[in-house]
């Protein structure tokens, strides 16, 4: 018994420690601020205020209205730090983190 008397209190020790131990869990993604973009923009180019109206905060990308084609931005997602409070582009030199749909 005395043999294994250190390994016991350090197996008590580790398991109260871990106990006690504060896990900060990650902030939870929410997704990007995607909207419907107006005019035509390319792959790269900044989007101007006036051209894009919020349609929503998501991981997962909406359907835009009109979005067929392979040129020109339909619906795009920008980050929190892209956007305002009012969830419209914070200026007119906004180049969108996400592009999930197209127009001709």
């Amino acid at each position: 018994m005395k043999k294994y008397f250190l390994e016991i209190i350090a197996v008590l020790l580790a398991v109260g420690f871990s106990a006690l131990t504060n896990i900060k869990e990650k902030p939870k993604s929410i997704g990007l601020y995607w909207f419907q973009i107006k005019n035509q923009y390319t792959p790269g180019q900044a989007v101007g205020q006036r051209d894009a109206t919020f349609l929503i905060q998501s991981p997962n990308a909406p359907i835009g209205s009109g979005c067929t084609g392979t040129t020109y931005y339909c619906v795009a997602g920008f980050n929190a730090n892209q956007v305002n409070s009012s969830n419209q582009l914070i200026n007119d030199s906004q180049v969108p983190a996400s592009v999930s749909s197209k127009k001709n």
